[in-house]
């Protein structure tokens, strides 16, 4: 199932999350390295930001990408006080049976399992590493098996 962009509410999204941090156009701009005009075209659904736009907006706000471009999900990816050890925004990690302190692999869980594009493109990336050391992967799994039996 193909998901789209609602064109006539990502700027209005845009604008929310704006709102939600309290900061006029100017500041949330100048945080962004952007004008204040292409900001309020993008907030008014005149222009399309790039991608540069989106990684800026993550990285200053930690904003959720699937919240907005599709609307899904809570408009910031860590809410303060509410993720503990073992949560990656909300995603309980702790049934995958590994202490996980690392914030890096916590970001790649909550994006494997809350986007599709993410999740189409690392299996696909583990299919070529499959199939060009499929090997070296069956012997180390081997390995591991036989350790567990001793």
């Amino acid at each position: 199932m193909k998901r789209e962009i609602k064109d006539d509410l990502f700027g209005s999204r845009l604008k929310a999350i704006r709102k939600r941090l309290k900061m006029l156009q100017a500041d949330f701009c100048e945080k962004l390295n952007i004008s204040v005009t292409n900001l309020s075209e993008i907030e008014n659904n005149k222009t399309k930001p790039g991608y540069d736009f989106f990684y800026k907006i993550v990285k200053a706000f930690d904003v959720n990408l699937n919240y907005l471009v599709f609307g899904e999900g809570p408009m910031f990816r860590k809410i303060q006080g509410e993720e503990g050890k073992g949560k990656a925004s909300g995603l309980d990690i702790s049934r995958l049976g590994y202490l996980v302190n690392n914030e890096a692999v916590e970001e790649f869980l909550y994006y494997f399992f809350n986007s599709r594009f993410v999740q189409y493109r690392f299996i696909s990336e583990l299919v070529r590493v499959l199939i060009e050391n499929k090997k070296i992967i069956n012997e180390e799994i081997e390995e591991k098996k036989a350790i567990k039996k001793k």
